[in-house]
């Protein structure tokens, strides 16, 4: 983002928003919209015209960018005692100040939502390759299951073509009980008896 114009309010806005990440930038633009708004909308109420550095907020989300003091000075905030400062400067100043804010904020929230558009788009794309792979392998499996039940199926057609085996005819046994005669010899000596 670019200054738009030579004022010195554009070349501020500018350094703060190299300066910053976008969104510190948006929510510190944010608010010294509001404030600026409150003066604008409000030039005759002395209390929209005081800027107070002790405000929480304004001290973690706008005082720490060190340009806006710059910024402050350039549409008239003056010292009035430590803590506060009270507006001085021309309402047109303000205005200006306000549209060159609100468009940067406009142009952070553009950047931001083309950042979640890639980032879907990303998310998606890989959805959409986890998709395919799953797909590849179903297919994959799906042809080895029908390659493999026309295997099946083969071998089935194979075993039917076969003679088949005779019925294996077993020894006939004779049952019950016989009788063996068994001789023993003994080597050398004498018989017992």
């Amino acid at each position: 983002m670019e200054a738009e114009g030579n004022d010195p309010i554009d070349k501020i806005a500018e350094e703060i928003n190299k300066s910053y990440s976008s969104k510190y930038v948006r929510e510190a633009f944010k608010i010294l919209n509001t404030l600026f708004n409150n003066i604008i909308n409000n030039p005759d109420e002395e209390k929209f015209k005081i800027f107070k550095k002790t405000n929480p907020n304004i001290q973690l989300k706008v005082l720490l960018i060190k340009q806006v003091q710059t910024l402050l000075d350039e549409l008239g905030y003056e010292v009035k005692d430590d803590e506060r400062l009270i507006f001085k400067g021309d309402i047109k100043r303000l205005k200006y100040t306000t549209y060159v804010l609100t468009n940067y904020i406009h142009k952070i929230d553009e950047a931001i939502e083309e950042e979640k558009r890639q980032e879907e788009e990303k998310r998606q794309e890989e959805i959409r390759k986890k998709m395919e792979e799953v797909n590849r392998m179903y297919m994959e499996q799906k042809k080895e299951k029908e390659r493999l039940m026309e295997q099946c199926k083969n071998d089935r057609k194979e075993m039917a073509q076969r003679p088949k085996p005779k019925d294996s005819v077993a020894a006939k046994l004779n049952p019950g009980m016989h009788e063996v005669k068994v001789e023993f010899q003994c080597s050398g000596g004498a018989r017992g008896g």
